[in-house]
């Protein structure tokens, strides 16, 4: 009997396996979408974000300037809440990437009203009338007791939602 050639069926499938392994190792494993440059967001305000694919985790760099809830497999609200810029990472059951994106997160100016006095600063939010607003940065005085009003503003409505 005649041996193979090389070039024969043989020769085919190791060469074939081999280029399979290469680009295993070439190729960005788990990345399946399209990065997306930024993502900005508004100081308390919320924003939608649609998947392509069912999520399984979320990563979020810094949960002090962003909150992300999910709404479904493939619906996320990401909510502003302090200025600065962090990472969100997404994660199909698998372990892959479905989204890998940079977060803004910006003061909303639309009608944002700053004044100062000498050194300090106080913020109002102005529809028509200018209300006091928690802002980083203001007056200590000013910004602690606009806390603790809201704060009991809460707790009065969380207890007649309770029915208590």
């Amino acid at each position: 009997m005649a041996e193979k050639p090389p070039g024969s069926a043989m020769h085919g499938c190791c060469k074939l396996a081999f280029a399979f392994l290469f680009a295993l190792t070439v190729l960005p494993f788990g990345v399946r979408a399209e990065p997306v440059a930024r993502i900005a967001v508004k100081i308390d305000e919320a924003r939608l974000v649609r998947l392509d694919e069912d999520a399984a985790e979320i990563i979020l760099g810094n949960p002090s300037i962003a909150d992300v809830a999910v709404q479904g497999v493939r619906l996320l609200v990401i909510t502003g809440k302090s200025y600065g810029s962090t990472n969100l990472i997404v994660l199909d059951s698998a372990g892959g990437t479905i989204l890998s994106t940079r977060l803004g997160v910006a003061p909303n100016d639309d009608q944002l009203v700053t004044v100062y006095r000498g050194t300090l600063r106080q913020s109002l939010h102005c529809t028509p009338d200018c209300q006091h607003v928690l802002t980083i940065g203001d007056d200590r005085t000013q910004f602690e007791q606009l806390a603790e009003s809201m704060q009991k503003k809460f707790g009065v409505s969380n207890a007649a939602a309770g029915g208590q």
